[in-house]
Protein backbone atom coordinates (compact mmCIF):
# COMPACT_ATOMS: atom_id res chain seq x y z
CA UNK A 1 0.00 0.00 0.00
CA UNK A 2 2.78 2.48 0.33
CA UNK A 3 4.06 1.94 -2.55
CA UNK A 4 1.30 2.90 -3.98
CA UNK A 5 0.89 6.17 -2.88
CA UNK A 6 4.74 6.40 -3.58
CA UNK A 7 3.87 5.62 -7.15
CA UNK A 8 0.82 7.91 -7.42
CA UNK A 9 3.37 11.01 -6.51
CA UNK A 10 5.86 9.90 -8.98
CA UNK A 11 4.12 11.82 -11.68
CA UNK A 12 3.70 14.77 -10.43
CA UNK A 13 7.19 14.87 -9.09
CA UNK A 14 8.04 14.99 -13.17
CA UNK A 15 5.76 17.57 -14.42
CA UNK A 16 7.86 20.71 -14.66
CA UNK A 17 6.00 23.99 -14.21
CA UNK A 18 6.26 26.06 -17.40
CA UNK A 19 5.65 29.75 -16.95
CA UNK A 20 2.95 31.20 -18.72
CA UNK A 21 3.23 34.44 -20.02
CA UNK A 22 0.58 36.89 -20.87
CA UNK A 23 -0.13 38.06 -24.28
CA UNK A 24 1.09 41.45 -23.02
CA UNK A 25 4.45 40.79 -22.04
CA UNK A 26 5.23 38.77 -25.06
CA UNK A 27 3.56 42.05 -27.32
CA UNK A 28 6.49 44.23 -24.83
CA UNK A 29 9.43 41.60 -25.71
CA UNK A 30 9.23 41.54 -29.40
CA UNK A 31 8.26 45.74 -29.63
CA UNK A 32 11.91 46.29 -27.52
CA UNK A 33 13.23 44.17 -29.99
CA UNK A 34 12.16 46.09 -32.80
CA UNK A 35 12.84 48.95 -30.82
CA UNK A 36 16.54 48.04 -30.82
CA UNK A 37 16.52 46.90 -34.65
CA UNK A 38 15.15 50.21 -35.48
CA UNK A 39 18.04 52.11 -33.72
CA UNK A 40 20.78 49.74 -35.33
CA UNK A 41 19.16 50.30 -38.69
CA UNK A 42 19.37 54.17 -38.35
CA UNK A 43 23.08 53.68 -36.51
CA UNK A 44 23.87 51.61 -39.40
CA UNK A 45 26.33 52.75 -42.62
CA UNK A 46 25.12 49.63 -44.14
CA UNK A 47 21.15 50.10 -45.35
CA UNK A 48 19.03 46.77 -44.21
CA UNK A 49 15.50 47.31 -43.02
CA UNK A 50 14.74 47.12 -39.20
CA UNK A 51 12.60 44.42 -39.73
CA UNK A 52 15.31 41.98 -40.95
CA UNK A 53 17.92 43.12 -38.31
CA UNK A 54 15.04 42.34 -35.53
CA UNK A 55 14.55 38.88 -37.08
CA UNK A 56 18.06 38.20 -36.44
CA UNK A 57 18.04 39.95 -33.25
CA UNK A 58 15.27 37.66 -32.16
CA UNK A 59 17.05 34.36 -33.61
CA UNK A 60 19.96 35.34 -31.41
CA UNK A 61 18.65 36.16 -28.73
CA UNK A 62 16.25 32.69 -28.91
CA UNK A 63 19.60 30.55 -29.35
CA UNK A 64 21.22 32.10 -26.52
CA UNK A 65 18.67 31.81 -24.28
CA UNK A 66 18.41 35.35 -23.69
CA UNK A 67 15.15 35.06 -24.68
CA UNK A 68 12.65 32.13 -23.83
CA UNK A 69 10.08 30.54 -26.60
CA UNK A 70 7.47 31.18 -23.69
CA UNK A 71 7.89 34.65 -24.36
CA UNK A 72 7.06 35.33 -27.68
CA UNK A 73 5.26 31.68 -28.99
CA UNK A 74 1.62 32.69 -29.00
CA UNK A 75 2.21 36.24 -30.52
CA UNK A 76 4.17 34.62 -32.78
CA UNK A 77 1.61 31.83 -33.39
CA UNK A 78 -0.99 34.78 -33.68
CA UNK A 79 1.21 37.19 -36.12
CA UNK A 80 1.80 33.73 -38.85
CA UNK A 81 -1.98 32.83 -38.56
CA UNK A 82 -2.72 36.01 -39.53
CA UNK A 83 0.10 36.77 -42.33
CA UNK A 84 -2.47 36.94 -44.99
CA UNK A 85 -3.35 40.43 -43.82
CA UNK A 86 0.07 41.88 -43.97
CA UNK A 87 -0.03 41.56 -47.93
CA UNK A 88 -3.18 43.69 -48.14
CA UNK A 89 -0.65 47.40 -47.88
CA UNK A 90 1.64 45.51 -50.76
CA UNK A 91 -0.93 44.28 -52.20
CA UNK A 92 -2.83 48.16 -52.50
CA UNK A 93 0.82 49.81 -53.48
CA UNK A 94 0.73 47.50 -56.82
CA UNK A 95 -2.57 48.12 -57.86
CA UNK A 96 -1.49 51.87 -57.23
CA UNK A 97 1.41 51.12 -59.49
CA UNK A 98 -0.88 49.62 -62.21
CA UNK A 99 0.16 52.88 -64.98
CA UNK A 100 3.68 52.03 -64.26
CA UNK A 101 3.56 48.59 -63.99
CA UNK A 102 1.62 48.78 -67.38
CA UNK A 103 4.50 50.51 -69.75
CA UNK A 104 6.53 47.44 -70.00
CA UNK A 105 4.78 44.87 -68.71
CA UNK A 106 6.51 42.04 -70.95
CA UNK A 107 10.07 43.38 -69.24
CA UNK A 108 8.60 42.74 -65.50
CA UNK A 109 7.14 39.58 -66.27
CA UNK A 110 10.65 38.77 -67.74
CA UNK A 111 12.41 40.12 -64.64
CA UNK A 112 10.09 37.82 -62.66
CA UNK A 113 10.86 35.02 -64.56
CA UNK A 114 14.49 35.57 -64.37
CA UNK A 115 14.85 36.37 -60.71
CA UNK A 116 12.95 33.28 -59.72
CA UNK A 117 15.22 30.86 -61.71
CA UNK A 118 18.14 32.42 -60.14
CA UNK A 119 16.34 32.23 -56.76
CA UNK A 120 16.19 28.25 -57.35
CA UNK A 121 19.39 27.38 -58.26
CA UNK A 122 21.11 29.06 -56.24
CA UNK A 123 18.81 27.91 -53.64
CA UNK A 124 19.65 24.53 -55.16
CA UNK A 125 23.18 25.17 -55.08
CA UNK A 126 23.82 26.46 -51.67
CA UNK A 127 21.62 23.19 -50.39
CA UNK A 128 23.80 20.82 -52.15
CA UNK A 129 26.86 22.61 -51.00
CA UNK A 130 25.63 22.30 -47.62
CA UNK A 131 24.90 18.56 -47.43
CA UNK A 132 27.72 18.06 -49.15
CA UNK A 133 29.60 19.41 -46.23
CA UNK A 134 27.48 17.55 -43.74
CA UNK A 135 27.79 14.36 -45.47
CA UNK A 136 31.80 14.90 -44.78
CA UNK A 137 31.36 15.67 -41.49
CA UNK A 138 29.63 12.96 -40.54
CA UNK A 139 32.04 10.57 -42.78
CA UNK A 140 35.06 12.17 -40.91
CA UNK A 141 33.15 11.38 -37.61
CA UNK A 142 32.21 7.57 -37.85
CA UNK A 143 35.97 7.24 -39.72
CA UNK A 144 37.47 8.60 -36.59
CA UNK A 145 35.03 6.93 -34.50
CA UNK A 146 35.94 3.31 -35.80
CA UNK A 147 39.76 4.14 -35.00
CA UNK A 148 39.22 5.06 -31.34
Amino acid sequence: MATDQTDRHKPEARQKESKTYTFLHQVTVLGIILLISKVIEGLSPVPMPGSVVGLVLLFIALCTGIVKLGQVESVGTALTNNIGLFFVPAGISVINSLGVLSSSPILIILLIIISTILLLLCTGFTSQLLMKFTNKKERDSIVEGGHK
